[in-house]
């Protein structure tokens, strides 16, 4: 009798710690990301963000030249005591081409910055995909504020994770 109920007890703690086993295990894995912490630390952001400055500092460049050129050319208007119809009118082409040049540099410099936000993006969430599916996360969420996700335990956030991997996925080391 004694025996039958050691078989009884032996066989529902094994069925008890197997469904606890099976319920832990199909769990899903979640984690969590800081959203500009990941982009931020990006290194593709990085390098395309020191491109975009290299190419709106020869652009500034190139506008402070014309600028000086106008206020040289004013200097000389406000200077002379008859006016020089030519220099007016050189003047009031340079202003043109400045202002002309000006709008032109913004609204590119506004085009490559989203040109540039897109790529990075499309890359980050191929790699953020790649991470997942690599480490068995059922759901990576993003912490950006906007209500997607309120509160989240300190133990899944997996940012500095995300941000190594990227980095070697990026530099093809992974």
């Amino acid at each position: 009798m004694e025996n039958k109920a050691t078989i009884q007890f032996t066989f529902l703690l094994t069925l008890i710690i197997g469904w606890i086993a099976y319920h832990y295990l199909s769990m899903p894995k979640t984690g969590f990301v800081v959203i500009q912490e990941v982009y931020n630390g990006f290194d593709m952001k990085k390098e395309i963000e020191q491109k975009y400055n290299r190419t709106k500092l020869a652009r500034d460049k190139i506008l402070d030249s014309l600028e000086l050129e106008l206020k040289l050319l004013a200097g000389t208007i406000e200077r002379e005591q008859q006016k020089n119809k030519t220099t007016i009118e050189q003047f009031t082409i340079k202003r043109e081409e400045f202002l002309q040049r000006k709008q032109t540099y913004e609204e590119d410099n506004a085009a490559l910055t989203k040109q540039y936000d897109q790529e990075i993006l499309t890359q980050l969430n191929q790699y953020i995909k790649d991470f997942g599916e690599k480490h068995h996360f059922t759901y990576v969420f993003g912490n950006d504020g906007n209500g997607s996700l309120m509160y989240a335990a300190d133990a899944k956030n997996v940012t500095k994770e995300v941000i190594e991997f990227i980095n070697r996925k990026y530099k093809g080391v992974e």
